[in-house]
């Protein structure tokens, strides 16, 4: 059901301006929701994922913190707390550089990779109710409108 945004939140807009940054948030907010619900059987967040997926597509699946910390999504990520917790989940080791000891590679387990196969698998399973035309021409928008 397409409920405007006024509506849902009870609010009158000032301007198209406002009413787009009110747009976004409500939207991320509920794909952020849709994603979560989506990797729940996994146990694992969206950005937990997404370590995992960094990770996997390193040289020998390991990558050292900074290059994950790079590569977020969401740079607000605490990436130490993140990977301390792929590490309890059995679904990341850490490995010490020998060279450098302050040097921190993070390698998948085996559980690591299935999880993160499982993972993507699910978020190829989310649709929107819009073509591929769309799709595009949205994407196109929301790059322009970061640029």
């Amino acid at each position: 059901m397409l409920m405007e945004i006024e509506k849902a939140i009870n609010h009158q807009f000032q301007n198209e301006t406002q009413k787009l940054i009110a747009e976004l948030l409500y939207s991320a907010n509920w794909l952020e929701n849709l994603i979560a619900k989506a990797l729940k059987p996994l146990d694992i967040s969206f950005q937990q994922l997404n370590a995992l997926r960094i990770i996997n597509g390193q040289e020998e699946n390991k990558a050292n913190v900074q290059v994950i910390k790079d590569r977020m999504i969401d740079d607000r990520s605490n990436v130490s707390r993140l990977l301390n917790k792929l590490c309890e989940k059995g679904l990341t080791l850490k490995d010490r550089c020998t060279q450098d000891q302050r040097v921190v590679y993070i390698a998948l387990t085996e559980k690591g990779k299935e999880v993160m196969k499982q993972g993507k698998e699910k978020m190829e399973q989310i649709q929107f109710s819009l073509d591929n035309k769309n799709l595009q021409r949205l994407n196109n928008l929301l790059e322009e409108l970061r640029s």
